[in-house]
């Protein structure tokens, strides 16, 4: 699947260079940061697309993006051991419910998580703004570790693999007519 491999690439590129830009400082790390974001951007189009032509299931859809909002919601990304536990959590239970091209889903989800995590800052800012509190946006990258975004990655795939692992156990034990009952 072409689009998968491309979004792929273009995400794991894409932590890499959010990586640089928080340890990069003034014009060269906004520089970094504005092109690691549109790459990832460009990597959910091209996984969002590759995803579509994989199932036609809204409910794994819902569930996606139900998966995604509640990682960007919850998880900082300055915070390593939350993003571990989130994207693995995540990449686990989206494989689980995936019919097919489980990691792919696995992958998106972390592909969304910047697009949604924009979305909730902006939801906040608009809330704050509704409620008379100050609405700052951040704009620049937060000072973490420059790990967390290929974390977030890594985390998401683990748990991905993982969940196939067991499924795969689960379907040579019990045969894949009843892995997929329940």
């Amino acid at each position: 699947m072409h689009y998968e491999r491309l979004g792929t690439t273009l995400l794991l590129s894409a932590t890499l260079i959010v990586g640089a830009s928080i340890v990069a400082d003034g014009g060269l790390g906004r520089a970094l940061n504005g092109i690691g974001g549109i790459a990832w951007f460009a990597a959910a189009v091209f996984l969002a697309v590759a995803a579509a032509g994989s199932t036609r299931c809204p409910q794994l859809w819902a569930a996606t993006v139900l998966l995604t909002t509640a990682v960007a919601f919850v998880i900082k990304p300055s915070d390593l051991v939350f993003a571990v536990m989130g994207f693995g959590v995540a990449g686990a239970v989206i494989v689980w419910l995936a019919p097919s091209h489980r990691l792919l889903w696995a992958t998106l989800v972390v592909a969304l998580y910047l697009p949604f995590h924009i979305g909730a800052a902006i939801a906040r800012m608009v809330g704050r703004s509704i409620v008379g509190a100050e609405a700052a946006l951040r704009t620049d990258p937060p000072p973490t570790a420059a790990l967390v975004p290929l974390v977030m990655l890594t985390a998401a795939l683990g748990g991905g693999l993982v969940a196939q692992r067991l499924i795969i156990r689960r379907e040579r034990r019990f045969g894949s007519h009843l892995a997929t009952d329940a």
